[in-house]
Order: C-alpha cells, then structure tokens, then sequence
C-alpha cells in the first residue's frame, strides 16, 4: 500500500522573501523577525533564487566583506529549485536528496506558495511511523485471534524496527526471522 501526500499539506505558506534590489542588512532583519534560516528571492514577485545563514557565513563574513557591498544577485543561490506545491511528498524527499537541499520552494503557476524543508519531511515521517504502529497494536486481537502463529508477510519488526516480509508474532510482538532467532 502507498500512502500519497501532497506538499502543500505539509509545507510552510508564509514564506519569508525579500525583493532582489534589497541589500544583506535587509535580507538579514528579515531572517531575524521571522527566526528563519533563510529566505526567497523575489525579482517582481517571481522566485528567483535562495539565501541562506550558510550563503552569509561562505560568501561574505569568511571573505570579510562588508553585508551592504554585497547584492542579492550575488549571494543568492540560483536557479531556484522548486516543487509543485500538488506533488508528492516522496517526490519532495527524493529531489532534496538528489539536489543535496534542505529547503524546497512550493509554486503553483510560477507562484511562491510555500517552502517545505528536511525538518518538515522528518517530522511527517516520525508521525506517519507512529500513527502505523498504533494502528497495528489496535488491531493485534483482531489479526491474531484467526490461528497461532499468525504470519505476516509485510510490516515493521517491533524489535530491531525494520521493514521485513516475514513477522511472527512471538510473546505478543511482531519479530522478524533475526529477532526470533536472538
């Protein structure tokens, strides 16, 4: 069974931006009001490209430049890379990994809709475990109480946590072939 979620579930609507002609010390008074680490970089309300701390430490403070010689244009990481806010998260995870990314811009015609980052993808994943594994213990009596030993054929081993094709349930938990053995 695959479970599908859109981005725009999960992501963050209000997106912290500046406007390209802004300066550092502008882009940087908005990262502090919004306790951001980064922001969006709008060229006529179109995303155009990313700052992040990290852009700040790399590009100028290791430089000793000042923030107020600095543009946007070159400080900023572009082209921005984006998801369509209606696709999948799986599709978020993968092009973050590809990419080596850790926050993803949401669009919808062009539009900035949101951002969706490693916290976010990490914290969906935590709950999605968490609400699976309830859900089996609710249902225990009722998968069991056919036969002894009940054999599953796929889930999530309750002792080492791995997702295996054969699980038993041995002194009222789900094992795999490895934890029964130990």
């Amino acid at each position: 069974m695959e479970v599908r979620m859109p981005v725009k579930e999960i992501m963050t609507r209000e997106v912290a931006t500046v406007d390209i002609k802004s300066d550092v010390p502008q882009l940087a008074k908005k990262m502090i009001e919004r306790n951001v680490g980064s922001v969006i970089i709008t060229d006529k309300n179109k995303p155009v490209g990313i700052v992040t701390e990290r852009d700040i430490v790399r590009k100028i403070i290791s430089k000793n430049l000042k923030p107020k010689d600095v543009p946007l244009k070159n400080l900023m990481t572009t082209p921005l890379i984006t998801i369509p806010a209606g696709e999948d998260v799986t599709d978020a995870m993968q092009k973050m990994v590809k990419m080596q990314i850790r926050r993803l811009p949401a669009v919808e015609n062009a539009k900035l809709v949101g951002i969706v980052t490693d916290i976010d993808l990490i914290a969906v994943s935590a709950e999605m475990g968490s609400i699976f594994s309830d859900l089996i213990k609710m249902h225990r009596e009722k998968i069991f109480a056919l036969e002894a030993p009940q054999k599953i054929h796929r889930g999530i081993c309750e002792e080492c946590g791995d997702n295996v094709d054969d699980l038993l349930l041995v002194n009222g938990k789900l094992l795999c072939e490895s934890c029964r053995e130990t």
